[in-house]
C-alpha cells in the first residue's frame, strides 16, 4: 500500500505524480484558460517534444534526489495530462479526488486509477459531481487548508473540505477575477509557501488577505511580470529545496537569501498550457 502523508507544503518530498505528456495534444484540445488563448494558436505553441524533454527533466531531478515518481496511465481523448496536481490531492492520510470545472478534464482522474488501487479505499473521497474543487486552490499547510475562490473553484470546494477535514482550519481565500484585471488562474499562480516561514505571493492578485495568511509567513512578493512567469508555481522537496524556473531570477535570489537551495530547470512549454513545477506535480507524502 502506499503512503499517504501531506500535512505542509514544504515538508521532504518522498512520493510525487507527475504529469504525463507522451500524448500532448494528440486530442483536440478545449481551450480552457487565457494562456492557452494566448499559446496555443501561434508559433510558441508547446509541442509535444518540449513537454516530453522538460517533463523528463523534472522526473530526472526527482529520482536524483530520492524522490519515489510516479504518472499517470495514458488516456484516449484527453488533451493532456500535464497538470495532475489539479486531478487530486493528500490532505493528511487521504487522497481526495477532485471535481474539475472544465469538461475536457473532469476524466483525467482516471489515469490515477491504477495508483489509487494500491491505496486503502477507507483512505480516498470523491468530490461530489456538484461541487468544483481543483488541487491548485488547495494549499495545505501546518493545519490549515488554504483554499482559493478562483476562475475553477467556488466556495462549495472550501465548505466540502471543511465538512471532511474538521481537525484542519480552512481558510477560503478569494481571488481576482479575469474580470478585475488579473489572470489568477489557481490560487498557487499567487500563494505558495516556501522555506519554514516564507511564502511566494502575489497581493495584486488577492481579492482579500485572510490575518492567517498575513501573519503566518514572511512574504516573497512577486510582480506582475513574474505572476505571468508563474514565478510563484515553484515545487518544494524540502523545507529548504525548491525547483524553480531559471527565468524569475530576482524571486530566486530572494528565496536563497533565505537560506533555500533553488534548483533552476528548464521549463518553458508546460507554462504556456497554464502551469508550471507545482502544477504538474501531486505529492503523495512528505515527512
Amino acid at each position: 500500500m502506499h503512503k499517504l502523508c501531506v500535512t505542509s507544503e514544504t515538508g521532504r518530498l518522498r512520493s510525487v505524480v507527475i504529469g504525463y505528456p507522451d500524448n500532448f495534444l494528440e486530442a483536440p484540445p478545449e481551450i480552457i484558460n487565457e494562456t492557452q488563448k494566448q499559446y496555443y494558436f501561434g508559433e510558441e505553441c508547446p509541442t509535444r517534444e518540449q513537454v516530453m524533454a522538460e517533463l523528463g527533466g523534472l522526473k530526472r531531478t526527482l529520482l536524483g534526489h530520492g524522490i519515489e515518481v510516479f504518472q499517470p496511465e495514458p488516456l484516449n481523448g484527453v488533451p493532456d495530462q500535464l497538470m495532475t496536481r489539479d486531478i487530486g490531492v493528500v490532505i493528511g492520510d487521504t487522497f481526495v479526488v477532485t471535481q474539475m470545472a472544465c469538461h475536457s478534464r473532469r476524466d483525467e482522474w482516471l489515469g490515477l486509477l491504477p495508483l489509487l488501487d494500491q491505496m486503502r479505499t477507507e483512505r480516498i473521497i470523491k468530490v461530489p459531481d456538484d461541487v468544483v474543487l481543483e488541487g491548485g486552490d488547495v494549499v495545505v499547510d501546518n493545519g490549515r487548508i488554504f483554499v482559493g475562490l478562483s476562475q475553477r473553484t467556488g466556495l462549495e470546494g472550501a465548505d466540502y473540505l471543511a465538512s471532511r477535514f474538521p481537525c484542519f482550519e480552512v481558510i477560503p481565500v478569494p481571488l481576482k477575477q479575469l474580470t478585475d484585471g488579473e489572470n489568477v488562474l489557481h490560487l498557487d499562480c499567487s500563494f505558495v509557501p516556501v522555506g519554514r516561514h516564507s511564502a511566494l505571493i502575489y497581493p495584486d492578485g488577492l481579492a482579500e488577505v485572510p490575518s492567517s495568511l498575513a501573519e503566518a509567513y514572511d512574504w516573497i512578493e512577486v510582480t506582475r511580470a513574474e505572476q505571468d512567469m508563474l514565478a510563484t508555481n515553484v515545487l518544494s522537496l524540502s523545507p529548504m529545496q525548491v525547483i524553480a524556473r531559471p527565468q524569475a531570477s530576482r524571486v530566486n535570489t530572494e528565496m536563497r537569501q533565505r537560506g533555500l537551495e533553488v534548483i533552476e530547470l528548464p521549463f518553458d512549454d508546460p507554462p504556456k498550457t497554464g502551469g508550471s513545477f507545482r502544477c504538474c506535480s501531486l505529492p503523495l507524502w512528505r515527512d
